[in-house]
């Protein structure tokens, strides 16, 4: 015996609720009251979005580790060469820049550094300073800085605490208009005594 309603299997049942769903969707797109619309209009006037949103990225001046600057190692005095009078050490591991374009066509840059500070086996607990000099350097081998900036970065630390990330971002560097530099950075302990 044949029937004249055909049967309705588990792939036609899918797709006639998607097709009532999605009709159901867009009969409401058309009046603000529906739910499309009130997603859309959010209940807000409109928000104004700056062009330069979509502009192209403004380059960035490459970030270099400076050579040999990325540990500092700090022991007790007169017992520089015993593990045992290890108060801790440091390390630069990451870093990042993004630029900003300034009204006067300069770039203003934003850096991002982090690493890591690991106590020693003398350490009794306190705070540590990471002393990083963060210089502009204009192209060419022999250039002086544009500017230099030694910036300090608090670390505390417990006795016998594990290590302890640390972070800085800054973003007060300003490079010229036009000009080609690099970034360079790395810890400054400076004169060694």
């Amino acid at each position: 015996m044949s029937s004249a309603i055909p049967a309705v299997t588990g792939r036609n049942l899918k797709a006639i609720v998607t097709v009532g769903l999605l009709t159901a969707a867009l009969a409401g797109c058309g009046s603000a009251d529906g739910v499309a619309g009130k997603i859309i209009a959010g209940g807000q006037e409109p928000i104004e979005i700056s062009p330069d949103t979509f502009g192209p990225p403004v380059p960035c001046p490459p970030l270099q580790l400076k050579s040999n600057t990325f540990l500092i190692t700090k022991h007790v005095r007169g017992k520089d060469n015993d593990p045992q009078g290890l108060l801790y050490q440091a390390t630069i591991e990451d870093w990042a820049n993004t630029c900003t374009q300034e009204p006067d066509g300069s770039r203003r840059v934003k850096i991002g550094l982090s690493g890591d500070v690991t106590t020693g086996p003398a350490w009794k607990g306190g705070e540590v300073v990471l002393p990083i000099r963060v210089a502009i350097m204009p192209g060419g081998s022999d250039a002086k800085p544009l500017s230099s900036e030694l910036l300090k970065v608090p670390v505390t630390l417990g006795a016998g605490a594990p290590s302890e990330t640390w972070t800085l971002i800054e973003n007060k560097f300003v490079i010229p208009a036009g000009a080609s530099v690099k970034i360079v950075f790395g810890f400054d302990e400076g004169r060694r005594r």
